[in-house]
């Protein structure tokens, strides 16, 4: 007996899209080591990635462009995760900086604290009037910290968040220390202080969540505001968004400023 043809047809599609599951993860499975091995580094003080502030790659006054784009890596990263988004930016004409902090021994307050130092520091040196804000998971969280506490109004012009666990990570129960992990932890105060803080008026707010984010899953990557854009990217996992050319792409063009406009095409990524 011969198989009707739309059951052949949705049997492929279905081996081809489990398939293609398998190879994102072997792929996040590659990153996610690098990241503990980062975590291990930071952990016993080695990691000098961590210890600075922000990259010194930003412009000097008097350069035109009126937006500075500020890094913010995630949990165990570094300034270098950033890589290829920062080429991109810098090649459309953007200042970059990408920050870098220690992801033990602090908590998400703190960080926001350094974060509206640098943001600060960024536009006394480039003589900007705002900048664009771009963070990774915890990143993301660590931007809307500093934003809720008022000391950044006036300063941010476009916000942009990927996999960023507004919503609680899962994996945040399975590490017993640090302030940071209990703030990751769905339900947390901080995640319920965040959830109710409105975006600022003039604030454009775009949120990234990947089909295959093991590590913030399903919609845990949204804040929970109305004035937030959320975007779903398939076909990627959690860390895998940072080198991801449909993610840059629009990266790219949700940013005022860039040297082919708003709404540019990123060619600077390769395809």
């Amino acid at each position: 007996m011969i198989p009707p043809l739309g059951a052949v047809s949705a049997t492929g599609r279905l081996a081809w899209r489990v398939g293609r599951a398998a190879v994102v993860q072997v792929s996040e499975v590659a990153l996610v080591a690098s990241v503990a091995t980062n975590m291990v580094r930071q952990l016993v003080g080695v990691d000098d990635d961590t210890t600075g502030g922000s990259s010194p790659t930003v412009a000097s006054r008097g350069d035109p462009l009126p937006r500075p784009v500020l890094l913010v890596h995630g949990f165990c990263g570094t300034k270098s995760s950033w890589s290829l988004l920062a080429e991109t930016l810098s090649a459309h004409g953007l200042i970059v900086v990408a920050g870098s902090y220690p992801s033990f021994g602090t908590s998400v307050e703190q960080l926001a604290d350094h974060l509206v130092a640098e943001v600060e520091q960024i536009v006394e040196y480039t003589g900007a009037q705002k900048v664009h804000l771009v963070g990774h998971s915890l990143g993301g969280v660590v931007i809307a910290q500093a934003i809720a506490s008022g000391r950044l109004d006036g300063r941010v012009d476009t916000v942009v968040t990927l996999g960023s666990p507004f919503g609680g990570s899962p994996w945040a129960s399975l590490l017993p220390f640090g302030g940071i992990a209990r703030a990751l932890r769905g339900g947390s105060p901080l995640l319920r202080r965040l959830a109710s803080a409105p975006v600022p008026e003039g604030v454009r707010w775009l949120s990234f969540t990947a089909s295959f984010d093991m590590i913030v899953p399903g919609l845990r990557s949204v804040p929970r505001n109305t004035d937030v854009q959320s975007l779903t990217v398939g076909d990627v996992g959690h860390n895998g968004m940072l080198m991801n050319t449909r993610v840059i792409r629009q990266i790219v063009d949700a940013l005022p400023g860039c040297a082919h406009g708003p709404h540019a095409s990123a060619h600077a990524v390769p395809a």
